[in-house]
C-alpha cells in the first residue's frame, strides 16, 4: 500500500519545523559583572550538577554563552550550582626598568572573591528549564 502524497508532504513539513526550531539543548547566555555594574572582563562560568560541567568563556564585555561539549550546543535542562575559574584579569600597566628599557608591564589582580570559584560555597544556582538569560553579580565584600 502506497503512503498518500500529504502524509509524506506532513512528514517532511514535520522533520524541517524540528530542525528549523532546534530540538538541541537549551541556550544560556548572560553577563558577569561586579556590584558596580563593571563587567568581569576575564575568566569562565561553570555549571555543574556533580554530573556534568557546562562552560562559557567570560567575554571582555562581561557576557557569556554556556556549552555543555563544544561551542553552541547549549546545556542539558536541569538544576546547577555555578561557579567562577580562571578570573584573573589584567590590573594598571606598571612601569619598570630592565636592562636599561623601560617598559610597561601589567600587574595581574583577581577581584572576585575565593568563595566564587567554589560550587559548594558560591552561593549561585541556576535552574535551566528552556533558553534563557543567567546575569551574576559578583559581591566584592564576600568572603
Amino acid at each position: 500500500m502506497k503512503t498518500p502524497r500529504y502524509l509524506t508532504l506532513c512528514a517532511l513539513l514535520f522533520a524541517v519545523a524540528v530542525v528549523a526550531t532546534g530540538c538541541g539543548k537549551p541556550k544560556v547566555t548572560g553577563k558577569v559583572t561586579f556590584a558596580d555594574g563593571s563587567p568581569l572582563t576575564q575568566g569562565t562560568v561553570n555549571f555543574t550538577d556533580d554530573k556534568i560541567i557546562c562552560k562559557g568563556s567570560i567575554q571582555d564585555d562581561g557576557t557569556f554563552e554556556m556549552r555543555t561539549l563544544k561551542p553552541g550546543d547549549g546545556v542539558p535542562p536541569g538544576t546547577y550550582k555555578v561557579y567562577l575559574t580562571e578570573t584573573m584579569r589584567f590590573g594598571e600597566a606598571i612601569e619598570t626598568t630592565m636592562l636599561d628599557a623601560t617598559a610597561k608591564m601589567h600587574e595581574t589582580v583577581n577581584d572576585v572573591p575565593p568563595k566564587y570559584s567554589n560550587p559548594d560555597q558560591s552561593g549561585l544556582t541556576i535552574d535551566v528549564k528552556g533558553s534563557m538569560k543567567y546575569d551574576i553579580t559578583i559581591e566584592t565584600d564576600a568572603e
